[in-house]
């Protein structure tokens, strides 16, 4: 069994590189030193939870996918179609709750 961190540097290589951003950018955005994702991707360092929490959150994938326990990067697996089909049947659910139908006795 690999340990939890042990894909971690490939995979947020990999995500710099599919946004086409630079270590600086990243750090920038990250508030954290070049050298810091610089160690992070070469594994000699290790981000602790908030961190790795940030970094989900600003690739928009799951930690799990950082981890490398599943290859499923999306956090939202439902697009707009879905949603759009979603959306109005809760909704009306919602009203049914607020204004239950009166009885006819």
């Amino acid at each position: 069994m690999s340990r939890p961190l042990e894909q971690f540097p490939s995979r947020l290589k990999e995500l710099r590189k599919e946004r086409h951003l630079r270590q600086e950018d990243l750090a920038f955005d990250l508030n954290v030193s070049r050298q810091t994702i610089s160690k992070y991707e070469r594994g000699q360092r290790q981000p602790d939870y908030r961190m790795l929490i940030e970094i989900a959150d600003y690739f928009q994938v799951s930690l799990d996918y950082l981890f490398g326990r599943t290859d499923i990067k999306l956090i939202n697996i439902l697009d707009d179609r879905v949603s759009r089909w979603i959306w109005p049947a809760k909704v009306a659910e919602d009203k049914e709750k607020e204004n239950p139908p009166s009885s006819a006795y």
